[in-house]
């Protein structure tokens, strides 16, 4: 027998659960939201994206990325060549004719159109906004020496003396 006379069977009951119960009542969050595939208005919960037909992946379709052509960035340089070869090409970027090396390989014939330091749009965008800006650069300078020696050569005419 325990020492308190208590069985395990009252031992047992003694035990009281205490639960919290919210305070709240939760909300239902449906709202009325517009399918972002075909435009339609539905009732959904708020990260609901698609309507009861688009929500299915196979009920959408894929849409591919535009694939850019193939002479965009690079040059088609058609070759009978048996074995890799070393070829000399110049950068087509306007202004830039530097020439750079590439490794012409068998059954290959799409290589790269521009130099190594024109190779992404960036650099290309960016080396040509900078030539024009050198060109506008040397207009002004050339602008401002033409003012500079019609301004002299007004300084140093004299006078006609009246008589």
């Amino acid at each position: 027998m325990p020492r308190n006379g208590l069985t395990r069977m009252d031992n047992a009951c003694t035990f009281v659960v205490k639960v919290q119960l919210p305070k709240y009542k939760k909300k239902k969050r449906i709202k009325l939201k517009i399918c972002q595939y075909c435009g339609k208005e539905f009732w959904g919960h708020p990260i609901a994206k698609y309507c009861e037909l688009h929500r299915d992946v196979k009920q959408r379709e894929k849409t591919k990325k535009p694939t850019e052509p193939l002479d965009a960035n690079n040059r088609v340089f058609e070759h009978e060549y048996l074995e890799v070869v070393e070829q000399e090409f110049t950068c087509e970027l306007d202004g830039c004719g530097k020439t750079f090396m590439v490794k012409v390989f068998p059954k290959q014939f799409v290589y790269p159109r521009y130099c190594d330091e024109h190779r992404n749009e960036f650099k290309r965008r960016n080396w040509i906004r900078q030539r024009q800006l050198d060109q506008f650069r040397a207009l002004r300078a050339a602008a401002a020496l033409e003012k500079v020696a019609e301004v002299k050569a007004k300084l140093t005419k004299k006078p006609k003396a009246k008589s």
